[in-house]
């Protein structure tokens, strides 16, 4: 029994001077552990604004310089003039889309226009199907 709490010393001592060991490696010479620091958070940092940044911008003012146009346009003696504003709308949508395409990253806050199909929430652009009306009443 002696030799077997002996063993048992031999075995607890080992494990104790490898942990040290261990220790002694991770924590250094100073004996102080070495911490982790922090990443560097990029996610915060503002981005420069692109060349399509700035053009988004340019067409985000048009489009709505062209919006108030048809709002103000909106009387029969005014029909062709609101058309065209109406289309210039319209094809200041496209051109925003297609800032969007190359690379402007517009502000939440500055996106008029719904996103491309590939970001539109799933259904939104196949149109999703409802259950159709039941009827309910009596068959009288």
């Amino acid at each position: 029994m002696e030799a077997k709490k002996g063993k048992t010393m031999k075995t607890i001592e080992l494990i104790k001077t490898l942990v040290e060991q261990e220790l002694k490696e991770f924590a250094g010479p100073d004996g102080a552990a070495p911490y982790r620091e922090p990443a560097a958070d990029t996610a915060d940092e503002p981005e420069e604004p692109t060349e399509a940044d700035h053009l988004y911008k340019v067409a985000l003012k048009a489009r709505l310089a062209a919006e108030d146009l048809v709002k103000a346009l909106d009387h029969p003696i005014y029909d062709q003039a609101y058309e065209a504003a109406f289309k210039a709308s319209a094809c200041l949508r496209n051109a925003l889309n297609a800032l969007e395409n190359v690379g402007a990253e517009p502000e939440p806050e500055d996106r008029v226009v719904a996103p491309i199909k590939d970001e539109l929430p799933l259904g939104s652009h196949a149109g999703v199907q409802h259950m159709p009306m039941a009827y309910t009443g009596d068959t009288v």
